[in-house]
């Protein structure tokens, strides 16, 4: 774990005395959808937000660590089950770690993981008053694979996939992500 700590210190130290980092706020929206294994019932997407902070620090030539923090919205609706509908809206802290590869001054391809905090487990049922998620993982690790463009000198925009394998929660798992941000740089 020090060796890690001491890697990543030295990549971030190394990265701050380059110029060309790149620092962005993000607002996005995103559409999941997810598999449930109860009998009888089906995931249906739904859209969601994610807002927060970017930086692609560089690493070398073309290469830099994109990563950040997002506060991203994780929600689906499983139904029909005996509580009826049940919207499950789930919030999490973000933090990617992901390669960015830029094939021109304008364009990038990114991918790598990205560490998901639970902060919020809201549930709304439309045939009952009380229902609750039951064993929401309180940390994911879903993988995104994306493209990162600008369209103006402090002006960007990227879309994304994203999947996150295994379980969410109870009946909750192998959640599907795509989605698209609009970025606004500061260097």
């Amino acid at each position: 774990m020090k060796m890690i700590t001491a890697i990543i210190s030295l990549v971030l130290f190394s990265s701050v005395a380059s110029a060309d980092n790149e620092f962005a706020l993000l607002a996005g929206l995103r559409s999941s959808s997810a598999e449930t294994d109860l009998a009888g019932a089906s995931i249906t997407s739904k859209a969601s937000y994610q807002f927060g902070a970017l930086v692609n620090l560089d690493l070398y030539s073309r290469m830099a660590l994109r990563t950040g923090l997002v506060i991203a919205g994780r929600q689906v609706t499983l139904g029909p089950t005996a509580q009826g509908k049940v919207d499950l809206d789930f919030t999490y802290v973000d933090i990617p770690v992901t390669g960015l590869f830029r094939f021109s001054d304008i364009g990038g391809i990114f991918a790598g993981p990205v560490f998901a905090f639970n902060q919020g487990k809201d549930v709304s049922c439309s045939g009952s008053g009380t229902c609750a998620a039951k064993d929401v993982k309180s940390v994911i690790v879903p993988l995104q694979l994306g493209v990162s463009f600008r369209f103006a000198s402090q002006l960007g925009a990227e879309l994304y996939y994203e999947y996150a394998a295994g379980d969410l929660a109870a009946n909750l798992s192998n959640m599907k992500t795509v989605g698209a941000n609009f970025l606004v740089y500061f260097e």
